[in-house]
C-alpha cells in the first residue's frame, strides 16, 4: 500500500511537471485500492486519470450544472454560464399566456404556447377601458367571447346586452365565489333549469272546484296545522313547500273526503321530509301527531296512493331555492331575509296564490320588503336582470302579498301559525313590526 502511494505521488509530481491543468480536479474517491496495483504501479488509476482527461476536454456544461446542485459550496455560488448551444427554457412567456388565457384577456385558440405577448394579434383592451356599452364588471360578461382581437374589440358594446339577456353575469357568483357551497360556476344553468321546470308542476288555480266535499277553506285551515307539525318536528322549509305543493298536485287529479283531508296532509309532510330531511319523523310520529285518528296501515296505503298519482315526481321547483338565490343577489339581511320568508309563508293557506310560480312569488315578495324597508331603488338592475321580470311585472303578486300581510294582524284572523311563528326570536320577530 505505502508504495502505491509513492508511485502515486511520482505520478502526481511528473502531471505538475508537464503543465496539466486537470490533476487537482481528481477526487479522493479515485484512489485506488490495494489490489489494483500491478507491479507496483497503480494502472487503473492512470486509465481512470486518462478517462477523465478526455471527459474534461468536452464541454462543460453538464459537469458545472451537477456541481452547482451537488458539489461544494464554493462552486455553488459560482454556477457559471450555460453553453451558446444550450436552449433556453422559455419560461416566462408560457406563465404569461396561461395567465392570459385563464383571465380570457389573450390570444385564443394559439397552437404555439411560447407566443410572445407583442403578438400583432394581441390581447383586446383590458375591461376598464371597455367602451362606454360594456360593464365595469366585464370578466364576467366577456367569459363567452371565444376571440379576441382587433377586428372584434368593436363589438364589445354589444357583447354587454347580449350577457344581460342570457343572464352570464352572475352577480353573486363574483361576490361569493370563495364559498363552495354556492357552486357559483352551475348557478345560472341550475336556476335557468329550475325556471323552466316550474310550470309544469303547478297545479290548476280552479282545481278545488273539482272537489265535491272539500273546499279552499278546509285546505287552508290543514295547511295553517301543517305549520305548526313543521315547527314542532323542526323541519326545513323546503319541506314545509314541497309539501303543500305535494298536497294541490294530489287533490288536484284525486277527488277525496274531508275526513280523509288530514291523512293526505301527514302523508305529504311524511313524503316530503323522506325526500328533504336527514332525520325525517317516523310513520309513529304522524300517528301519534292526529291524535291516532289514522293508523299506520293507513298512512302506509295513502302514501301508495299519493306517489302512483304523482307518478313518483317529488322533485320540483319550490319558493325555497329562489328564495335562497335572490337574498344573496339584493343583499339582504338575516332580519330582511325572515320578512321575505313570512311573506311567502302567508302564501300558503290562500289557495289564490298557487297561480304564482315560486320564482315570481319571491320576486314580489323582494320588492314589498324592499319597499317596507325603504331600501332604494326598490327593484335595483341586478335584480331585473337575474329574474327576467321588471318592477311593473311583479307589482300585481307584490300587493296581494301586501294584503295577506295586513289581513294576518287583523284579530279576526283565525289561522295565525305562520303569524306566531314569525313572531319568535328565532325569526327576527318580522311579524310583530309595524310598517
Amino acid at each position: 500500500m505505502q508504495t502505491a502511494r509513492a508511485d502515486m505521488a511520482r505520478a502526481l509530481a511528473d502531471m505538475r511537471a508537464a503543465g496539466s491543468e486537470n490533476c487537482a480536479l481528481l477526487a479522493p474517491q479515485q484512489m485506488p485500492r490495494s489490489g489494483d496495483c500491478q507491479g507496483g504501479y497503480p494502472g487503473a488509476f492512470i486509465a481512470g486519470a486518462a478517462a477523465t482527461h478526455q471527459q474534461l476536454q468536452q464541454p462543460q456544461q453538464h459537469q458545472q450544472q451537477d456541481s452547482c446542485m451537488y458539489g461544494p459550496s464554493a462552486m455553488r455560488r459560482r454556477p457559471g454560464p450555460r453553453a451558446s448551444s444550450e436552449v433556453q427554457p422559455a419560461k416566462r412567456p408560457i406563465q404569461q399566456t396561461a395567465l392570459c388565457d385563464i383571465t380570457n384577456t389573450g390570444r385564443q385558440g394559439t397552437s404555439n404556447p411560447g407566443l410572445p405577448l407583442t403578438d400583432p394579434l394581441k390581447a383586446a383592451p383590458a375591461p376598464a377601458a371597455a367602451t362606454s356599452g360594456s360593464f365595469q364588471k366585464a370578466p364576467a360578461c366577456i367569459i363567452g367571447d371565444t376571440t379576441y382581437s382587433q377586428a372584434t374589440t368593436s363589438t364589445r358594446g354589444s357583447a354587454s346586452s347580449t350577457c344581460n339577456a342570457s343572464m352570464d353575469l352572475d352577480e353573486d357568483a363574483v361576490m361569493e365565489q370563495d364559498d363552495p357551497q354556492t357552486v357559483a360556476e352551475y348557478a345560472g344553468d341550475i336556476y335557468r333549469n329550475l325556471g323552466r321546470g316550474e310550470a309544469s308542476h303547478l297545479p290548476r288555480p280552479d282545481y278545488m272546484s273539482g272537489q265535491p266535499d272539500i273546499n279552499a277553506q278546509m285546505r287552508a285551515i290543514l295547511v295553517d296545522w301543517l305549520v305548526e307539525v313543521h315547527m314542532k318536528y323542526k323541519l326545513k322549509p323546503e319541506t314545509l313547500f314541497l309539501t303543500v305543493n305535494l298536497i294541490d298536485r294530489f287533490l288536484e287529479v284525486k277527488q277525496l273526503a274531508r275526513n280523509r283531508l288530514q291523512l293526505c296532509g301527514v302523508t305529504a309532510t311524511l313524503i316530503a321530509a323522506k325526500f328533504e330531511e336527514i332525520y325525517p319523523p317516523e310513520v309513529r310520529d304522524f300517528v301519534y301527531i292526529t291524535d291516532n285518528a289514522y293508523t299506520k296501515e293507513d298512512i302506509l296505503d295513502m302514501e301508495v296512493l299519493m306517489l302512483t298519482k304523482l307518478q313518483f315526481v317529488l322533485c320540483c321547483p319550490t319558493v325555497a331555492p329562489f328564495l335562497e338565490r335572490y337574498a344573496r343577489i339584493n343583499n339582504c339581511t338575516e332580519a330582511h331575509r325572515h320578512l321575505m320568508q313570512y311573506m311567502l309563508e302567508l302564501c300558503l293557506p290562500e289557495i289564490k296564490m298557487i297561480k304564482y310560480p315560486p320564482s315570481h312569488l319571491v320576486a314580489a315578495a323582494t320588492l314589498l320588503s324592499n319597499k317596507l324597508l325603504k331600501q332604494h331603488p326598490a327593484w335595483p338592475p341586478t335584480m331585473v336582470m337575474q329574474t327576467g321580470q321588471t318592477e311593473s311585472m311583479v307589482k300585481g303578486c307584490a300587493r296581494e302579498i301586501c294584503r295577506l300581510l295586513e289581513a294576518a294582524s287583523l284579530e279576526g284572523n283565525t289561522l295565525q301559525a305562520v303569524r306566531r311563528k314569525f313572531s319568535s326570536s328565532k325569526f327576527s320577530r318580522v311579524a310583530r313590526q309595524a310598517f
